[in-house]
């Protein structure tokens, strides 16, 4: 009995001091302590994980990104938010009703460029890349992003009349782009995008606003005018 009341005695010491000892530390030894470090880290923006820079240049989008239907077809409305960025603040082509009203050789440059390259944004070489293409090629670009090759392209700046094919050397485009999707306004075979666009991460300054219009041809989706500012 004896021998019991010392080992309970000695028990009850130990518990103490254990508890003493987180104390100590500033540590509560009810809490996981991988769920203090969790919550510790853990910050939280309107009730979303906090953006962060993150390594390369990076499209951060928010707002009403979600891909939307038009006429049938799948409308991707990040890239073209990010396509009225390249034509308005990369190409100050900040105004056309249909791509027609494009400077021929902007409209050129425009598809040359996406012959190789998906976005502008990306293109971070060290030194100018010296691309060329075939007058097709060109053309098909063309169609691909406007819907249309009605363009007289030969007599544009970029092509080598006595080489017949098209050359440019690629600036180095790269840069993070920050922006929130206000509006997608879909009817019938068109969307409208409506964009802002910011300077940096937190979106305090105001870099610009763009509008620009999507259409359903041949089943995919073109660029058919912008309004920027």
């Amino acid at each position: 009995m004896k021998h019991s009341m010392i080992k309970a005695v000695s028990l009850f010491l130990a518990i103490i001091l254990t508890v003493a000892v987180f104390s100590a530390c500033g540590v509560d030894p009810n809490v996981k302590q991988e769920d203090k470090a969790t919550a510790d880290y853990k910050v939280k923006i309107d009730e979303e994980e906090e953006e962060v820079e993150r390594e390369g240049f990076y499209a951060y989008g928010k707002g009403k990104t979600d891909p939307v239907e038009v006429g049938g077809v799948e409308v991707n409305v990040k890239d073209f938010a990010v396509r009225s960025y390249e034509l308005a603040f990369m190409m100050a082509q900040k105004s056309f009703d249909s791509p027609k009203d494009l400077p021929l050789d902007a409209a050129v440059q425009y598809a040359f460029t996406h012959i190789f390259y998906n976005d502008f944004y990306h293109i971070t070489n060290k030194t100018v890349q010296y691309r060329s293409a075939s007058e097709q090629q060109i053309r098909d670009s063309l169609k691909e992003q406007f819907g249309t090759d009605d363009f007289d392209v030969t007599s544009s700046m970029l092509y080598n009349a006595g080489k017949k094919i098209f050359e440019m050397w690629v600036p180095s485009y790269g840069t993070n782009i920050y922006y929130i999707v206000d509006a997608v306004n879909v009817s019938g075979d068109k969307a409208e995008i409506v964009t802002t666009f910011y300077n940096e991460l937190a979106r305090n300054t105001l870099l610009g606003k763009a509008t620009i219009t999507v259409k359903i041809q041949d089943k995919k989706p073109v660029i058919e005018s912008l309004k920027a500012e």
